[in-house]
C-alpha cells in the first residue's frame, strides 16, 4: 500500500516536472515567436563603401520594419538594410518592427578612404586642388574675415522681387559676421508682409568660363525657403544654340528640407516659352547646421556635382546641346516660393553662413588652360 503511495506520488511528480517543462518551453516557444535579428552586429566599412544587413524576424506572418541611423552624417540607411559610409565614425544602424519595441542594432564603424599620393595636399594650402585627376589653379577666394563685403569681388542683391511670393531681395539681408562668414538671411517683414532675403553676386568683378567652383557652407535651418550657389550670365536669356551661349547652373539649391535632399539644376534658352532645364535630386541631409562643400567640375564635355566631395550628379549636358562656353559670374542667394511652401514667419529669422568660395581653373603644362 505504501509502495503504491508512493508510486502515485512519483507519478505526480513526474507529471509536475513535464508540466514545468512543457510550461518553460512553451515560454520560450512564446518568446521566440516575436523577436527581430540582424545578421552581423558590427561591422567596420570604408567612405563610400556600401553593405546590407540582412534582419530575420520570427513570430510574426506579416509585419513593417523601419530602418534607422543614429547618426546621418556618418551613415545612411535606406530600405532593404542597404548601409553607406559616408565619413569616419561610428553609427548605430537599427532595424525595428514598427509598432512594437522590437529592434535590432548593428555598430558600424567608418574609416576614413585612404586619399591617393597625387590627391595628398597641405590642408592649408588652397592653391591647387586635384579634381578627377587633372590639376587645378586657384583663380578666385573669399575667406570672408573683416566687418564688410569685399566689394572688389561681389556686390549685393539686385533688391527686387522674387518667384511668386510676396518675397523681396534686401541688401541688409546680406553681410560679414565678423567672425569669418558671409550671411544671406532669410526674414519676414510683419510691417510690410512680405519676405526679405539676402543675395550677392560676383558679375562685372570676376567670371570664368569652366573650372572647379566650391562653396562651404550651412544651409536653411527652416522649411519653407531654399539657399543657393549658382552661376549665372546675361547671354542666359539667349534663346539660341542651346546652352553654349549661356547657361544658368545651380551648383546647389536646398528646397527640400522636409525630405532631406539637395538639387543641382541647369537652366538654358532664357526664361519664356523656349526655356529648357535638366535638373537632379539626391538623397543627401545636409539641414543639421553644419558646414557641408558644394562643389562643381565644368568641362568642355561636361558637369560634374560634388556635396562633401561625393558625386552627386554627373551630365554631358547633350539635352542642351553642349556646356556652357562662355563665362559666368557667381551668385549666392536665399529666397522663397510656393513651389517649396511659404515659411512660417514664426520660425524666422534664419540664415546661412559662408565660410569660403573658391574657384579653380584647370592647368596645362604649368599654365592656365
Amino acid at each position: 500500500m505504501k509502495f503504491k503511495r508512493f508510486f502515485s506520488a512519483a507519478a505526480a511528480l513526474t507529471a509536475c516536472i513535464l508540466l514545468l517543462a512543457a510550461d518553460i518551453s512553451a515560454a520560450n516557444r512564446k518568446t521566440e515567436k516575436k523577436s527581430i535579428r540582424l545578421d552581423i552586429a558590427q561591422a567596420e566599412i570604408t567612405e563610400g563603401d556600401a553593405i546590407t544587413l540582412k534582419p530575420s524576424v520570427t513570430g510574426y506572418k506579416k509585419c513593417t520594419i523601419s530602418w534607422s541611423s543614429s547618426d546621418k552624417t556618418v551613415a545612411s540607411v535606406k530600405k532593404g538594410g542597404i548601409v553607406t559610409a559616408l565619413k569616419a565614425g561610428t553609427a548605430d544602424i537599427s532595424v525595428k518592427i514598427k509598432g512594437t519595441n522590437l529592434k535590432a542594432v548593428c555598430r558600424v564603424t567608418v574609416t576614413a578612404k585612404e586619399q591617393k599620393p597625387s590627391e595628398q595636399t597641405d590642408p592649408n594650402d588652397h592653391s591647387t586642388v586635384v579634381v578627377d585627376g587633372k590639376t587645378f589653379v586657384l583663380t578666385f577666394e573669399d575667406d570672408f574675415n573683416g566687418d564688410t563685403l569685399d566689394d572688389t569681388k561681389w556686390e549685393k542683391g539686385p533688391e527686387q522681387k522674387r518667384q511668386d511670393l510676396n518675397n523681396y531681395w534686401d541688401n541688409s539681408m546680406s553681410y560679414l559676421d565678423g567672425e569669418g562668414n558671409l550671411i544671406i538671411g532669410m526674414s519676414y517683414d510683419k510691417e510690410n508682409d512680405r519676405f526679405l532675403s539676402g543675395a550677392v553676386r560676383s558679375r562685372g568683378k570676376f567670371e570664368q568660363a569652366y573650372g572647379y567652383f566650391e562653396i562651404r557652407c550651412t544651409v536653411n535651418n527652416v522649411p519653407g525657403y531654399w539657399t543657393a550657389f549658382w552661376l549665372m550670365g546675361d547671354s542666359v536669356t539667349d534663346e539660341t544654340n542651346g546652352g553654349r551661349n549661356g547657361t544658368e547652373i545651380d551648383i546647389m539649391e536646398t528646397p527640400y528640407y522636409n525630405t532631406k535632399q539637395v538639387q543641382n539644376t541647369l537652366n538654358w534658352d532664357g526664361y519664356g516659352y523656349r526655356h529648357k532645364s535638366s535638373g537632379n535630386v539626391s538623397d543627401i541631409d545636409v539641414y543639421d547646421g553644419e558646414y557641408h562643400t558644394f562643389s562643381l567640375l565644368w568641362t568642355k564635355e561636361e558637369y560634374v556635382f560634388y556635396v562633401d566631395g561625393k558625386e552627386s550628379w554627373r551630365t554631358d549636358a547633350a539635352k542642351a546641346l553642349g556646356t556652357c562656353e562662355v563665362p559666368l559670374f557667381l551668385k549666392i542667394s536665399s529666397e522663397t516660393g510656393s513651389w517649396t511652401g511659404i515659411p512660417d514667419p514664426e520660425k524666422l529669422p534664419d540664415y546661412m553662413k559662408v565660410d569660403y568660395v573658391r574657384v579653380y581653373k584647370e592647368t596645362e603644362g604649368g599654365a592656365l588652360k
